[in-house]
């Protein structure tokens, strides 16, 4: 159905324009003037031959040889094709007589008939470059038919490779999150185990996306939130009173859906490269939705030691939500990205469509 849809989407504007052309001297010229009549009957004649011009080279000539084919070769093909359907038109118009044709409507001759003998017929001076003119049109939309292809084909591409680096982004983010979390859950244990056992549950819920729910193209927006907070409280407990953590992250969210995995790179990297064990350092993430957009902010302190490696920031995580956005919302989603005052601000605005509410 989805190719038998693509297929009439690219084919109905030819056949609209292919039945304006056939039906317009119907509706436009008067037929009780036999001028006219006769100027009717040779508009179809040379339109049967413009349309299998078009067709002939749009088709088969300008996608097999324009794109392969050394470009002298196939102008010059082109140019004799022109020469050949001049020819083969005129013999056609011979053999069905269109001059008796006009004696018998009473028609004068043409000024053409009277041109010296010897020179080129005016007729097939104008019928080559009438013809040319449709080899050209047809070589134009055929080159911007293969470019639309080349897009699609391109995109498809990209998706996959994307939908390739969205695994590895889950396997990326899973195993030293997962030894961290696990190391934590485990010095709970002897300290506070229904706080470890909380921990564990909320692990469990983390694997349990990254396995299962997060492996389609889109996710519920709630379960993106609710899983950025979980993985925030996990990372929280690794801290030390020396950091400072905010978190505002909202309950009630729109019944919309995201891409998933959209926010955790740069949280994960706020954990990483944001935290210092010997001197003061802060994170403050926001999430939420404003009107029809969802707005993330996270901002973290870049230590002493590690601040050319924060400026510097562009690991495959990041990386691949700049790819992911630019496939997805093309120029709709904002990201921003910079560093002041020894801080450095993630700002992310990605739009989603209030009618699938």
């Amino acid at each position: 159905m989805q190719f038998l849809k693509y297929k009439i989407g690219n084919w109905l504007p030819h056949v609209i324009g292919v039945l304006f052309m056939l039906l317009m001297p119907m509706f436009v010229f008067n037929s009780s003037d036999n001028n006219l009549t006769f100027w009717i009957y040779t508009y179809y004649f040379h339109m049967v031959f413009m349309i299998i011009i078009f067709y002939v080279n749009y088709l088969f000539v300008t996608p097999h040889f324009y794109f392969t084919k050394n470009k002298f070769y196939y102008f010059g093909g082109l140019l004799l094709f022109a020469i050949l359907m001049i020819i083969i038109s005129q013999l056609v118009y011979r053999f069905l007589d269109f001059d008796q044709l006009r004696e018998s409507m009473g028609l004068f001759p043409t000024p053409e008939s009277n041109e010296k003998p010897g020179l080129i017929h005016p007729r097939l001076i104008d019928n080559f470059f009438l013809y040319m003119f449709v080899i050209g049109t047809s070589t134009g939309a055929s080159i911007i038919k293969r470019h639309h292809q080349n897009e699609k084909e391109q995109q498809a591409r990209e998706k996959a490779h994307l939908d390739t680096e969205l695994s590895f982004l889950k396997n990326q983010i899973s195993p030293h999150f997962f030894f961290n979390a696990l190391n934590n859950i485990y010095a709970l244990i002897a300290i506070d185990s229904d706080k470890a056992q909380q921990s564990v549950e909320k692990l469990s819920g983390l694997m349990r996306y990254l396995i299962y729910e997060s492996d389609i193209r889109t996710i519920e927006l709630r379960k993106e939130f609710e899983f950025t907070k979980n993985y925030i409280e996990l990372m929280r407990q690794r801290l030390t009173s020396k950091v400072t953590l905010e978190v505002d992250i909202a309950d009630n969210v729109e019944n919309v859906n995201i891409p998933p995995l959209m926010f955790i790179p740069f949280v994960e990297n706020a954990f990483k490269h944001g935290v210092s064990y010997r001197e003061k350092s802060f994170i403050r993430i926001s999430l939420k939705t404003v009107k029809n957009k969802v707005v993330f902010s996270c901002e973290n302190s870049i230590p002493s030691n590690n601040y050319n490696g924060q400026k510097n920031i562009g690991g495959v995580g990041i990386t691949n939500i700049k790819k992911r956005l630019d496939l997805i919302y093309g120029n709709k989603a904002k990201l921003k990205m910079d560093t002041y005052n020894n801080t450095f601000i993630v700002d992310l605005v990605i739009p989603f469509d209030e009618d699938k509410k």
